[in-house]
């Protein structure tokens, strides 16, 4: 009989194999699915007849002590106002207001009474029900309730007779009956814990029935899995393992065996596989020739890919050095050119000196373009999405662009927007404040409009220029590298033809449509669309930045910088403002010069990277702790991750991305120090 069936098995297809494996396996879970469906349902059924009544029950016996509480309360404010019901007409407007209080909370424990009664009879009146504990328990529970009734009614009664008393100028005479009122609310209360001992009775029986149910229930699940996991397994031995696994494993053993090390050779078992008439066979010669394709393959593509590799080493560490390195020496051009300012009064050198800063700011712009650029090829910008209120890009934009726009003459509009936006805040600012720069940069005469309109959950951020507008057949040139319309001579103050490269790569980035309409003559309109958010339950507050500026004499700075160059070249700036300068080149060493210095220092500089396992936020902090006292403070950084420029904002402290322009320096030191003297007031 055995060989039999393994004759039948072994003459059966994979398909029909598989398929009889499948029927099986539907049999045995639709089994124990209907069991346990079974147990879920009786136990469902004990919860939800004791959810239809306990609770309800429950809830209304808290109703009707309350309503006790009430009575008890409205009856205090009638004797106190009791004597004088007769003569004080203030006192009987006390009076007849309390004792309507009184009648309604006694209607209403009768209106909960009643409810709970008829509660009772209907889910006693279900079918499902008719044989349940609730059925067992309706005496006990109507016969309470009925006490609870003539207990109130009593009560009702003597409350009554206090009434006429105080109604017939017989108060003396009321007040006897006082502690009968007292006796029969006790009566009631008494009634109504009775009623509430029943109901958590009943709910304990239910539980252990419950119980009872689940258990015989799991029973029977257990043994029907038991049972249908046994022939499952013996199905699964006999069919799967003899004649579908152990051919898969020889074909899963033949594929890890490729390398592109070692010539590929074709074993007995792959030999015997490929013999079959079966699919098993057909798969197996598949696999077969699959093999030796690979491994011709194999070498290659590992020489290819470690090759790659190392290119992409290569241009991480590019990235890397270009993005701190480059900018070192630029932003410390930067502060010797606004230091020699400070020491020049002849004008023609004057106007020398403001042509090189104006070089070395366009060298910058350019070396960040390309930097950015080179960056969201090599995927480093990795978006941080969160919810905000566009409103907080439309005002920073408006900061930096209107001096931009007053110096060209064309007129900036920004319409204000209560919308929240979900995307990343920094990567969006950029790609709105591309828009708006290049608006600005190609009109000539006019306005530019940055306003917001609100679609189907989303929100087009729109720029609107009166400029000369882009042809149609350079709608998509637009967005290349260093792609400019009408600028053959290369004119720094028309851009450098990478804006709306990097707002491609953005867009991509943070998966945003962007948007661009345009007419000869009558303007272009760029758009960005974003995901609508939602607003907050905590709203950062934003600290701006004051324009006032500080006179900076005397001003003590703690500056800690790591590379020479800057710290020379932005020692001499805050000397030329007249600031007393104690200069670090590393944490440790920012410390002694504080303990050596015995002062407080009126703001501390320093750079986020430092020689040694602290940075420029640790450094400020054990610099803090040191002294005792919140030295403002703020951080400059040539790093260019956003991350890392996040997690020091989370710290709490302004960053400054190198190269600084001077004059946004001096305004963040004077806004810090007017902070730190508005605290000292306060405090």
């Amino acid at each position: 009989m055995r060989t039999r069936i393994k004759n039948i098995i072994n003459d059966m297809s994979v398909g029909q194999k598989v398929l009889t494996v499948i029927f099986l396996e539907i049999f045995s879970y639709s089994l124990v699915t209907t069991v346990a469906l079974s147990q879920i349902g009786s136990v469902g059924n004990v919860v939800k007849q004791m959810s239809d009544l306990y609770l309800p029950l429950f809830g209304s016996s808290e109703t009707i002590r309350l309503q006790i509480q009430e009575s008890r309360l409205n009856l205090k404010d009638i004797i106190f106002v009791g004597d004088r019901v007769v003569y004080d007409k203030e006192a009987e407007e006390d009076y007849i207001a309390a004792r309507g209080r009184y009648q309604e909370n006694t209607n209403n424990i009768n209106e909960e009474i009643n409810w709970s009664e008829k509660l009772i009879s209907k889910s006693v009146s279900k079918p499902d029900e008719s044989e349940s504990l609730i059925a067992e328990y309706q005496q006990d529970l109507l016969r309470q309730l009925s006490s609870v009734r003539q207990a109130n009614r009593i009560h009702s009664i003597r409350a009554e007779k206090i009434f006429r008393h105080v109604e017939d100028g017989s108060f003396l005479m009321g007040m006897e009956m006082v502690s009968d009122v007292v006796a029969s609310e006790n009566t009631l209360t008494k009634e109504l814990d009775s009623l509430v001992k029943l109901l958590d009775t009943l709910n304990d029986e239910s539980v252990k029935y419950a119980g009872r149910v689940e258990q015989i229930a799991s029973t029977f699940t257990i043994l029907a899995s038991i049972i249908t996991f046994c022939v499952v397994i013996t199905i699964f031995y006999y069919v799967v393992k003899k004649n579908i696994s152990n051919p898969l494993h020889a074909l899963a053993d033949t594929i890890s065996s490729i390398s592109a090390l070692h010539d590929v050779k074709d074993s007995a078992i792959e030999k015997q596989l490929m013999s079959r008439g079966d699919e098993l066979g057909m798969v197996s010669r598949s696999f077969n020739e699959l093999k030796h394709d690979l491994s011709a393959q194999d070498r290659r593509l590992r020489d290819a890919k470690e090759e790659a590799e190392r290119a992409n080493r290569a241009k991480s560490q590019f990235l890397a050095a270009a993005s701190h390195d480059l900018r070192q020496p630029l932003h410390a051009m930067q502060m010797y050119i606004t230091a020699l300012e400070q020491k020049i009064k002849d004008k023609e050198v004057l106007k020398i000196v403001a042509d090189i800063d104006a070089v070395s700011i366009s060298t910058g712009r350019l070396l960040n373009s390309i930097l950015d650029v080179s960056q969201l090829e090599a995927g480093a910008v990795k978006p941080q999405i969160e919810d905000f209120p566009i409103q907080e890009i439309l005002h920073r934009v408006a900061r930096n662009f209107r001096p931009m726009s007053y110096r060209k003459g064309i007129a900036l509009h920004i319409v204000p927007s209560s919308a929240y936006v979900r995307s990343d805040p920094i990567l969006l600012e950029q790609i709105i404040g591309n828009f708006v720069a290049n608006a600005i940069r190609y009109t000539e005469t006019g306005s530019v409009l940055l306003g917001c309109r609100r679609r189907k959950g989303q929100l087009s951020i729109e720029v609107l220029d009166t400029g000369p507008g882009i042809p149609k057949y350079q709608s998509e040139a637009i967005f290349d590298d260093f792609h400019q319309l009408d600028n053959k001579e290369r004119d720094r103050g028309k851009g450098l033809g990478l804006g709306l490269a990097i707002v491609r790569r953005l867009s991509n980035c943070l998966d945003h449509k962007i948007e661009h309409t345009s007419n000869i003559q009558r303007g272009s309109r760029f758009a960005v669309v974003v995901n609508l958010g939602t607003k907050p339950k905590k709203i950062k507050q934003k600290i701006e930045l004051d324009s006032g500026l500080l006179d900076l004499k005397s001003i003590s700075v703690l500056l800690v910088e790591d590379d020479q160059m800057v710290l020379d070249a932005t020692q001499k700036l805050l000397t030329s403002w007249n600031c007393e300068v104690i200069c670090a080149k590393s944490g440790d060493e920012a410390k002694q010069a504080v303990e050596l210095d015995h002062s407080i220092p009126d703001i501390i500089i320093a750079d986020y990277s430092l020689p040694g396992e602290v940075n420029g936020v640790q450094t400020i902090d054990q610099i803090r702790n040191q002294l005792g006292y919140p030295v403002p403070a703020f951080i400059i950084t040539g790093e260019a991750d956003t991350s890392n420029i996040r997690k020091i904002s989370d710290h709490g402290f302004h960053v400054l991305s190198k190269p600084v322009h001077p004059a946004k320096l001096r305004a963040l030191i004077s806004h810090l120090l007017i902070d730190s003297i508005e605290e000292q007031k306060l405090a």
